[in-house]
């Protein structure tokens, strides 16, 4: 009787898995299962689903001694395991409530009854503490045994008599602990599987995202506002993307648009959806632009916390296509686009920052040095007019230099060719009281750096590095040192006090606005990659910068257009 019991379980055990198996490949439960987050409506179809098979395994059972030997045991169980206190509860009341009116007259109706409402609270209990990988089969055959146990003590203390009681459990307990165990095992298993294939689903579909972000970042640094960049990331996804049609929109249009079935006609419904609810919007099927048999995915792109705008997915939708594959993934893209052009704004308001603190030092030209060099060019007309005429043109190529560079980055050479117009117009007005001292390789390195960084120094030593007899006496020494580029530029003045210079590291303290402006830019481009050192004493002071031969990424050098940089060779 036990061995032909057993083969009886063995072969229930095996349908209900294989009902299982088929179950969890049909796409509505296989995306109920999926789902980590499920509304209560969920939970309570999920516990139908799994009170279902419990039902049928009373229906499956082996008739003995006035009872039913059966596997409900096992999907009450995984109701509880799989979905929490509510598909537990739903499937073990379900389960119970029917195996009692299944044989009222059997003398273990009610005692099996409350034991499957008792299944499904265990399954719950454990729902949250069933580990992943390490002992997870062990724990699964302990449940068993205790869900069982527990059945058993209810049959013997409810049913009556109670040695028909014992003889029944004398006969099934063992059976039952052995098959059962085997069952939640499997049954377990496949549902495992189908949270492995889940994840591999999930990777894959953040992997593609992240390639096709990737692909599309050079164009999406550019911002929304650059049609023809736009229209390159959308092209590049529908070439990856080859089923899908692709469009970028801002609040009020389609910005780019890749795909026959797309066009820049005034935003879609589920685009104006997506904007006004800011989450995914999914319409199916029935679309006017895409038609009856595709589906369209609107995303929307935020960054600041705010709605700029849409993704749009147009994808074909059919019974052996998963919608919701292409969902995570246009979420998925959805986010990287929005962080991207995110990034692109914030360099670009680097750059007008960065635009702006050089115009700002352009229109802090001193105009007494103006007056002064008009001055001396006045003086000169008389007493050396080829000189005045040599001044003026020095002058001119100074201003042309100092006031119309747009560039991000010019070389070493044109900078200094910048300090050498300055000195020259200096020296014209000091005839004979500046004294420079060059201390330069004979092949300049090649490096590239902001306009307008080392006038202001040089302008600052002249001003402030007077002697006791008027004369100024200033060195400039550049050497190259690895990758950097070491540039020292010292006056033999009095010095600076110790509480400018203190004023002059505090990155907050515009008092001085020429080192000030200076050592702002350079921490804006350079970032932690420069360094700026002021060394002062009563017989001089020394500015010391040290800068990388590479400007920093993102910010490249533009030699074709250095020849609006005016300079002059010596």
């Amino acid at each position: 009787m036990k061995n032909e019991l057993l083969e009886y379980l063995l072969v229930n055990v095996s349908l209900l898995v294989l009902v299982a198996a088929v179950l969890i490949e049909l796409g509505p439960l296989r995306q109920l299962l999926k789902k980590q987050n499920k509304s209560l409506s969920e939970q309570l179809c999920l516990g139908l689903i799994f009170g279902a098979l419990s039902v049928s395994g009373t229906y499956t059972g082996f008739g003995l001694q006035g009872a039913v030997v059966n596997t409900r045991v096992i999907s009450t169980l995984a109701a509880g395991l799989v979905g929490g206190t509510i598909p537990g509860l739903c499937a073990g009341l379900l389960g119970g409530i029917h195996r009692i009116f299944y044989d009222p007259s059997s003398f273990t109706s009610l005692a099996c009854g409350i034991g499957t409402f008792c299944f499904g609270l265990i399954g719950a209990a454990a729902c949250h503490r069933l580990p992943q990988k390490k002992h997870r089969n062990l724990i699964l055959v302990a449940l068993v045994v205790l869900a069982e146990l527990l059945q058993s003590a209810l049959i013997l203390l409810i049913s009556k008599p109670f040695s028909a009681a014992v003889d029944l459990e004398k006969v099934i307990l063992l059976p039952k602990i052995v098959v059962n165990s085997l069952g939640l095992v499997l049954f377990m298993g496949l549902l495992g599987r189908l949270n492995r294939s889940v994840a591999i689903e999930l990777a894959e579909q953040q992997y593609l995202a992240l390639f096709i972000a990737q692909k599309c970042l050079p164009f999406l640094r550019e911002g929304m506002e650059n049609r023809t960049a736009m229209q390159k990331a959308v092209d590049t996804v529908q070439e990856i993307l080859t089923e899908f049609q692709v469009a970028l929109t801002s609040l009020e249009q389609v910005v780019a648009v890749s795909g026959p079935r797309l066009d820049d006609a005034p935003l879609l419904p589920p685009a104006r959806r997506a904007i006004e609810e800011g989450k995914l919007v999914v319409e199916r099927g029935g679309c006017e632009t895409c038609g009856p048999d595709w589906a369209v995915i609107a995303a929307p792109l935020a960054w600041r916390g705010e709605i700029m705008g849409t993704l749009i997915l147009c994808v074909p939708q059919g019974p052996n296509l998963i919608l919701e594959a292409d969902c995570r993934i246009a979420e998925g893209l959805a986010q990287m686009f929005s962080s991207m052009l995110e990034l692109g704004e914030f360099q670009l308001q680097i750059q007008l920052r960065q635009q702006a603190e050089l115009r700002a030092l352009q229109l802090q030209i001193d105009p007494h040095f103006l007056f002064n060099a008009l001055s001396t060019i006045s003086s000169l007309c008389s007493t050396s007019p080829k000189r005045a005429q040599e001044t003026i043109l020095t002058l001119a190529s100074y201003f042309r230099q100092s006031l119309t560079v747009n560039e991000p980055f010019v070389t070493l050479e044109q900078e200094l060719s910048n300090v050498r117009n300055y000195l020259d117009i200096t020296e014209a007005r000091f005839e004979g009281a500046i004294h420079v001292v060059w201390e330069l390789p004979d092949a300049l390195p090649m490096l590239y750096l902001p306009p307008l960084i080392l006038q202001p120094i040089v302008e600052n030593a002249i001003r402030h590095g007077k002697t006791a007899v008027e004369e100024r006496h200033v060195e400039i020494a550049i050497h190259q040192a690895d990758r950097r580029v070491d540039i020292r530029i010292a006056d033999q003045g009095h010095g600076f006090p110790p509480e400018i210079i203190e004023r002059l590291h505090d990155p907050n303290d515009a008092g001085y606005s020429g080192l000030f402006n200076v050592q702002k830019r350079l921490r804006s481009v350079y970032g932690s990659q420069y360094v700026l050192s002021v060394n002062s004493s009563e017989q001089g002071s020394a500015v010391s910068l040290s800068l990388p031969l590479t400007p920093p990424g993102g910010l490249r050098p533009r030699p074709e257009r250095s020849e609006s940089y005016a300079y002059r060779s010596r």
